[in-house]
């Protein structure tokens, strides 16, 4: 297994990748308010991704087996605002974005690659500490990144009304 860069020939690998994570997501999710594959407009998602990324000098990181993809991680550093200061003390933070790993591929240790890679891209550019949003149901992703030393900071809740 390799990581390298994102190339715009693995945009359809990216998709398909993101369409798997947006189904399981569906799946798990106990309010049904997150869109089905079917219903979820990959290409979208997916151009709005690549233009955070590059206006939040961010990266994609593919893992490929061979020339094929089997994950990916992507990532920002975002700039704090005027507003960010009011209450927080300045820092460089870095942002996971997405990291999904094929099904197949699970367990392999190309999350924690990926993980490690993206990581130290956030090094090399000053960050001193790292934030990843984490979908409550989806427990085996915060179990996952709990072993790499996260911790819950905040917890949004969500209540349904009838």
């Amino acid at each position: 297994m390799q990581v390298r860069t994102f190339a715009p020939a693995d945009r359809p690998a990216l998709d398909n990748l993101m369409t798997a994570l947006q189904q399981y997501i569906a799946d798990i999710d106990p309010l049904k308010r997150n869109r089905q594959a079917s219903d979820f407009d990959v290409a979208v998602y997916i151009e709005k991704l690549l233009q955070r990324v590059e206006r939040e000098n961010g990266v994609i990181l593919v893992a490929t087996d061979g020339d094929i993809p089997i994950g990916f991680i992507a990532g920002t550093i975002p700039g704090q605002d005027e507003n960010d200061l009011l209450d927080h003390y300045p820092t460089r933070e870095g942002t996971i974005l997405e990291l999904i790993v094929s099904t197949e591929q699970r367990g392999k240790n190309v999350g924690k690659q990926l993980m490690e890679e993206l990581e130290n891209h956030f090094r090399q550019h000053g960050c001193d500490s790292v934030r990843v949003g984490c979908f409550a149901p989806n427990t085996g992703a915060h179990g996952f990144y709990e072993k790499f030393g996260y911790d819950d900071r905040y917890i949004e809740m969500l209540k349904k009304l009838d």
